[in-house]
């Protein structure tokens, strides 16, 4: 058996990419093997941005994991396609498309997706998320009273 950190970051997020996908985002356990305890974890969406605690910033593995529960919860995942990742070593970006439902509006966000990973002694601290934030808004609940829906 080998050992996941004799992989690179690189590999083990394909791999971790490629099963959450494949579980349509409702297994986050993936995420465990390679997320630090100091994780730090940002989105593009400034905290506070909506009304509940999806942009939230998450400074540790307990916080990162209610942020996958959050998006379980309150969103079904549609469509996730890695396309491409930028091997930086300890620096990783994931350049792919993805497609959520809102479970509460119904309404479909269809955006590029990237991810900016950092590892530090094969675990990842730094994750930094960017997406179509205006489609984001506009299929919360909150969005039509925020004026974006």
């Amino acid at each position: 058996m080998i050992d996941v950190l004799e992989k690179s970051p690189a590999e083990r997020l394909k791999d971790a990419y490629s099963a959450w996908s494949e579980s349509k985002g409702v297994s986050s356990a993936q995420w465990l093997e390679l997320l630090g305890d100091g994780i730090e974890m940002r989105s593009v969406l400034e905290p506070g941005a909506v009304p509940d605690d999806f942009a939230a910033l998450r400074r540790s593995k307990t916080e990162a994991m209610e942020y996958f529960q959050t998006l379980a919860r309150d969103w079904e995942m549609i469509d996730f396609r890695p396309e491409r990742f930028i091997d930086g070593g300890d620096d990783v970006v994931m350049v792919g498309r993805c497609a959520w439902r809102n479970r509460a509006t119904g309404r479909i966000v269809d955006t590029p997706k990237v991810d900016v990973w950092r590892f530090e002694g094969g675990k990842a601290v730094d994750f930094l998320e960017m997406f179509d934030s205006l489609a984001f808004m506009r299929a919360i609940p909150f969005g039509d009273a925020m004026g974006v829906g």
